[in-house]
């Protein structure tokens, strides 16, 4: 669940995928910038300031990195003083939906993408997309032509379902 957290969108990099949650209070928002690296790498300070930096251009107040098969001590005192949580281990290790920024992604029966397709009187191919290599898709071994449902919590509406088409290369 996202506990009271959203997030519009996963953008993608050639090195990571970077998700930017905000919560909002009665008197603030709360904004975390979060880095996964795509491959597993030792981590050092220089990463971290990178995404302080990030953290300051979203002015966010913390900041989550995961992925690194191991983090140098500099890194792990910076990242404390920073408001950072380090994740040791790739995504693939990490189960991205036991995180509270990520919302609950589902494969769709042929028959459930049917009645969507017939509910909004569209094409599959007028669904918005999402590519194959994206965490969640690669969590729930999605493949191209597939949808995925994704079910996000709403202030408002209880849950809302966003429909996205699996698709090979950019977007």
């Amino acid at each position: 669940t996202l506990r009271g957290y959203t997030v519009d969108q996963y953008l993608e990099y050639p090195d990571k995928y970077v998700m930017v949650p905000e919560k909002h209070g009665k008197d603030m928002t709360i904004r975390s910038v979060v880095w996964i690296l795509k491959e597993p790498k030792v981590v050092g300070v220089a990463i971290v300031k990178d995404l302080v930096r990030s953290m300051i251009e979203q002015e966010a107040q913390e900041g989550i990195l995961v992925g690194g098969a191991r983090f140098t001590p500099a890194a792990k005192k910076y990242a404390n003083e920073a408001r950072v949580e380090l994740v040791t281990g790739g995504y693939a290790s990490f189960d991205i939906f036991n995180h509270e920024f990520v919302p609950s992604h589902m494969i769709m029966s042929d028959e459930e993408v049917e009645k969507v397709l017939q509910h909004y009187g569209i094409e599959k191919a007028d669904l918005p997309r999402i590519l194959k290599d994206d965490p969640a898709a690669r969590a729930i071994g999605a493949k191209v032509g597939q949808v995925i449902k994704i079910r996000r919590k709403s202030r408002t509406a209880g849950y809302t379902y966003y429909y996205r088409l699996v698709v090979d290369g950019s977007i």
